[in-house]
């Protein structure tokens, strides 16, 4: 523990002199710009396509169809560094830009997820559905700025979120698979007094007999020094915009391998999340910190993906590989009606639960080997499940509402 001390301290330190240089006025204390939230309605969408195509677009597959309404280019209020419609669960597609930067690639969202963009100030919305959409933009801040993006104080804040972080060890002290050393909510400002994201009312229980598999749309080249922002930022547009309770996965993962707290409650408890619509009270889920609609899982990614995923399914005495049935409670995205039961692996893609994409096809496809590495990574450790047994247990049903 002494070490462990001498080390924090070494790190605040380094840490604190660094501040210095960079700037004075910024004094010793870790630097966590608060996040700000903004929104405004979302303008009426143009239909864009014929009767004939919109019929066509009915009875197209998920994310396929012609493009059956576009709004204009709407500029933001302020600076946005996420952006979504609030509380929208369907799919859509947006796109961002800032000043008189090229457009970026249309992205489709859905599932209450809103878009990391790093920093930008107009958006575009378009959809494939023969509903047209309503309702409000939401946006969040991160940077500590709502007139600029990322820049000094982000790298200031990362220069010092990873000498904290890298000093502090939370490996569980027994014969099971390790503990990840999860990056904790008060590192990524959950815990601030002004502009963090702290639930709205304590904790919910169930059971864990499987793990859901997300990702959550981000853009897939930010840097390490970015992502405690862009954790911040879904947790609070998941909170504000959606009027959930709190963050809606349990524990997330960057494409450098680091594992972040998710939800309060306690990691090794099983929290009752918001992952997958009709199943949160019997899952926990995980989302990677990209789009693998678009690109494949890196490999530090699937290590830290692995180690939460054998740690906590070894504390619920589930084994990485065999499946369950888990009983839907039903909801607006759910594949299975209210009371039908379906059967699923232990670890799952999002898609074999609720109607989306999500994980995206890049990293659904590597969840059988993800199963194996992780069972293998069970086995080593000699963990509680070893292998064995089917993880049906008792179990609630899911929640209904998401939350």
């Amino acid at each position: 523990m002494l070490k462990t001390c001498l080390r924090i301290a070494a790190a605040i330190a380094v840490s604190a002199a660094f501040l210095w240089v960079a700037g004075p006025a910024l004094s010793t204390d870790r630097y966590m710009p608060g996040a700000v939230d903004f929104e405004q309605p979302l303008p009426e969408l143009q239909r864009v396509a014929t009767d004939a195509a919109a019929r066509a677009s009915a009875s197209a597959h998920h994310g396929e169809g012609p493009v059956l309404f576009r709004s204009a280019a709407v500029e933001a209020p302020k600076r946005f560094d996420l952006v979504g419609i609030g509380g929208e669960m369907g799919n859509y597609e947006v796109r961002v830009r800032s000043g008189d930067d090229p457009w970026s690639e249309w992205i489709e969202l859905g599932d209450g997820s809103p878009l990391y963009t790093g920093g930008s100030d107009q958006v575009q919305v378009r959809s494939r559905s023969p509903k047209p959409l309503d309702g409000r933009l939401h946006y969040v801040n991160v940077s500590g700025d709502t007139t600029t993006a990322g820049g000094l104080l982000n790298d200031v804040r990362g220069a010092i979120n990873s000498a904290v972080i890298s000093a502090v060890g939370t490996a569980d002290a027994v014969a099971a698979s390790p503990k990840p050393e999860f990056i904790q909510r008060s590192e990524w400002g959950a815990d601030a007094a002004r502009g963090g994201c702290q639930p709205r009312v304590k904790p919910e229980y169930g059971k864990v007999k499987a793990v859901a598999v997300h990702h959550t749309v981000s853009v897939n080249d930010y840097s390490e020094s970015e992502v405690p922002g862009i954790v911040l930022g879904i947790c609070r547009y998941h909170r504000n915009g959606n009027g959930w309770n709190d963050i809606g996965y349990n524990a997330l993962v960057d494409r450098f391998g680091n594992v972040y707290e998710g939800r309060a409650g306690g990691m090794a408890k099983p929290v009752v999340g918001a992952q997958a619509e009709g199943y949160n009270a019997q899952t926990a889920g995980i989302a990677t910190i990209a789009n693998h609609e678009q690109i494949k899982p890196a490999t530090a990614e699937k290590h830290g993906l692995i180690e939460y995923l054998a740690w906590r399914l070894d504390k619920a005495h589930v084994p990485a590989l065999g499946r369950t049935t888990l009983k839907s409670a039903g909801g607006d995205t759910t594949i299975a009606p209210a009371g039908h039961k379906v059967r699923v692996g232990h670890i799952l893609g999002h898609r074999d639960l609720d109607s989306t994409e999500c994980p995206g096809t890049h990293l659904y496809d590597k969840l059988p080997a993800i199963k194996r590495s992780t069972q293998g990574r069970i086995d080593t450790y000699a963990g509680s499940s070893g292998g064995g047994g089917s993880g049906d247990g008792g179990g609630g049903g899911g929640t209904g509402p998401r939350g």
